[in-house]
């Protein structure tokens, strides 16, 4: 968040952090910038030292108390020593000069970011949660296989928890001290596919204006995940299967073969035998990284599984969100239960967490559920008698997504990028459907 009442200073840091890869938000004076924070925890706060409102000296604890995992950035005209002492004390991270410096600038935030992360590390998710006999079975077959150095192809529905798998694999396998270097092969030119994963050579092509390091080099002695392995071009498909066979391969551009030394773990939702049939995936690449299958079963063939995952996701956006005792009414959980989950997990944590965004109790009930209109009306009529009713049933499916992303535009105060994120969708398509829906971002 940037919290500065000059508008020209605000876009000018947005525009620069959007660019590194930051999603941000912007404050106009102390009472914005609290209640951002309260609605949402933020990873790093650009704070200006003359803030209208409530003092900086009286706003940094309050903010401080209120997320402390937050990184705190004053940014002050002619500072003294004295002063940045006294913000330090008082729960400043850093304490800069404006103008912003922007190199300076730059390094501060990828510090403060690196250090939140290592004293607030990502929460391992468990990729066996449940008591069905087909994730038990799962769970077996993966302990059996984890340790050794075989690769591992992983084969289940879009949102089943592939990457979840992968990971656990290589935290638990015998390169988990080492890198693990994750590639999502969906769609991805042969060009652009093959330097992601061999690197290139300065002048190897037109925009190659210097050298690149591949993914394969940054995960030597460690581990390679490649999603949706089954999109791969076939160009490129003879290529990984040199690595995987001789441990050899070349960057664009080079003569020389370098080695290298990785454990390949890759996924798809596709049936790769079929492809194989079809000409479009090699068959003696797919002998290859098969060696050890796992395939992860979808939601709606593990029902009794539903009701501990939906507890253990309610969990952990409680903690994400601060909205501690986050609970499921009965009813509301027989709806989780009879839903068809064809974006199985995903869809399940996606329509939680745009549930209790968009609901105010801590108790979520069956009608504060976000599913999509045609299947809550479906829901409402499979429940029994008391389950209480859907006042938007007799809108069309149209209408109910013209409402359902108006609210959510209001809530993210018309931010594209953070409403595409609550709706699980990417942001360009958010962008189709406000065109299609005759909406604007401006609510």
């Amino acid at each position: 968040m940037i919290a500065d009442a000059d508008p020209l200073v605000r876009a000018t840091l947005r525009r620069w952090l959007e660019e590194t890869g930051w999603e941000v938000s912007e404050a106009r004076n102390s009472q914005e910038a609290h209640e951002s924070l309260r609605r949402a925890p933020l990873e790093v706060v650009l704070l200006d030292d003359r803030l209208p409102g409530l003092s900086v000296l009286k706003l940094l604890p309050e903010l401080r108390e209120m997320s402390p995992l937050t990184s705190l950035i004053v940014l002050a005209e002619n500072p003294s020593i004295d002063r940045a002492v006294q913000l330090v004390k008082l729960g400043a991270e850093q304490f800069l000069p404006k103008p912003v410096d922007w190199p300076v600038l730059s390094r501060v935030v990828a510090c403060v970011h690196e250090a939140r992360r290592a004293r607030n590390p990502p929460e391992e998710l468990d990729p066996f949660l449940g008591t069905s006999p087909l994730i038990r079975q799962l769970e077996a077959t993966a302990q059996r296989v984890r340790d050794s150095d075989r690769s591992i192809l992983i084969q289940g529905e879009t949102g089943t928890g592939k990457g979840v798998l992968a990971s656990w694999l290589h935290r638990h396998g015998p390169r988990a001290h080492e890198p693990l270097i994750q590639l999502n092969c969906a769609g991805l030119s042969p060009q652009f596919l093959e330097t992601e994963l061999f690197g290139h050579e300065r002048g190897a092509f037109t925009s190659a204006v210097s050298s690149k390091q591949g993914l394969l080099e940054r995960a030597h002695r460690g581990s390679v995940f490649l999603d949706e392995v089954g999109d791969m071009d076939p160009l490129v498909q003879p290529k990984l299967l040199k690595v995987l066979e001789e441990r050899r391969f070349r960057r664009l551009g080079e003569v020389e073969e370098r080695s290298v030394d990785i454990r390949l773990i890759a996924a798809t939702h596709q049936d790769l035998v079929e492809r194989v049939r079809a000409r479009q995936f090699r068959s003696d690449l797919y002998f290859r990284i098969s060696t050890l299958p796992l395939h992860i079963p979808a939601l709606r063939e593990r029902p009794e599984d539903i009701s501990p995952l939906a507890h253990a996701s309610l969990e952990q956006l409680s903690r994400e969100l601060g909205r501690p005792g986050l609970k499921l009414a009965p009813q509301a959980e027989a709806a989780l239960r009879a839903y068809p989950w064809p974006g199985n997990l995903r869809e399940l944590r996606n329509v939680l967490e745009r549930s209790v965004l968009l609901s105010s109790r801590s108790t979520l009930r069956v009608e504060d559920l976000q599913f999509n209109g045609s299947a809550i009306a479906r829901m409402l009529n499979e429940l029994p008698e008391e389950a209480p009713s859907a006042p938007e049933l007799h809108l069309t499916l149209r209408e109910v997504e013209r409402r359902h992303i108006t609210r959510v535009l209001e809530a993210e105060g018309g931010h594209v990028g953070r409403a595409a994120q609550r709706l699980g969708i990417p942001r360009s398509s958010l962008y189709q459907r406000l065109k299609s829906l005759g909406l604007s971002s401006k609510v």
